[in-house]
């Protein structure tokens, strides 16, 4: 019998910088997965799920309320950030050092920070979906110059 651990990495980012790299598993530990630094923050993530009919679905993050956490999602929502959460799964029997090259990637999204709300000690944050993942409907949201870029002038 084997045990498997899973792991999560959550990235924040926009059209050119990474502003924060956080994992979940490994406590205390920064580790270096694909060629890149992981600080370690506590979060959770809501249910990951597929379908080609919902193309507002949303994902949850839960992190606890640290001064880095507010600062960092409040100015996600405020500039249109987005936000990468990525599941891996591994043997767990393996050294826990760091990553194991051999994790296999179970769900990845890629979501605007589209709400965040919470109390004193954890916050939530909400993202939205991209496109519809059948066709070419966009589901409702702000445009921003950030996201698609500066209009031409003629």
């Amino acid at each position: 019998m084997a045990n498997r651990g899973q792991s999560l990495f959550l990235r924040v980012f926009d059209a050119t910088n990474t502003y924060q790299r956080w994992q979940s598993y490994y406590v205390n530990q920064t580790v270096t997965w694909q060629a890149a630094q992981w600080s370690y923050h506590p979060f959770t993530v809501g249910a990951f799920t597929g379908s080609t009919g919902a193309p507002g679905a949303e994902l949850s993050i839960e992190i606890p309320a640290t001064k880095a956490a507010v600062d960092l999602f409040t100015y996600a929502l405020s500039l249109n950030w987005l936000c990468e959460v990525k599941l891996y799964e591994f043997n767990a029997q393996l050294s826990q050092a760091g990553p194991p090259s051999g994790q296999t990637l179970i769900a990845s999204v890629v979501g605007e920070v589209t709400g965040i709300s919470g109390s004193f000690t954890s916050i939530t944050v909400t993202l939205g979906s991209g496109l519809a993942p059948i066709g070419s409907q966009v589901p409702p949201r702000q445009y921003t110059t950030a996201l698609i870029g500066t209009p031409l002038k003629i």
